[in-house]
C-alpha cells in the first residue's frame, strides 16, 4: 500500500499518466483514504494550471546599443 511520502514523490507523474498500471492503482486506493494527499493532488493540479495560464512577460528596458558603447568607451579607456 502507498504512503504520504509516495503520493509526494509520485504526484506529477501521476498527474501525467507517466505510472505503470500497478502504481496508479496503489496510489489511488491511498488517495480513497487520505484527505491530505487528496488535498495536495489537487493543490498541485491547481498550481500547474494556474502557471500555464499566467506565463509571465519580462519587459527588457535596456539599450543595449548605449551599454555596448559604454563598455566599449570603458574598455578603450583602460591602461594596458
Amino acid at each position: 500500500m502507498f504512503q504520504c511520502k509516495d503520493v509526494a514523490e509520485e504526484a506529477s507523474n501521476y498527474l501525467e499518466g507517466d505510472l505503470p498500471i500497478r502504481k496508479r492503482l496503489g496510489l489511488f486506493l491511498h488517495l480513497l483514504v487520505c484527505s491530505c494527499c487528496r488535498n495536495y493532488l489537487q493543490q498541485l493540479r491547481q498550481t500547474i494550471s494556474t502557471v500555464a495560464t499566467l506565463r509571465p512577460t519580462e519587459e527588457d528596458a535596456t539599450d543595449t546599443k548605449a551599454l555596448a558603447e559604454k563598455l566599449r568607451t570603458l574598455s578603450d579607456s583602460k591602461p594596458r
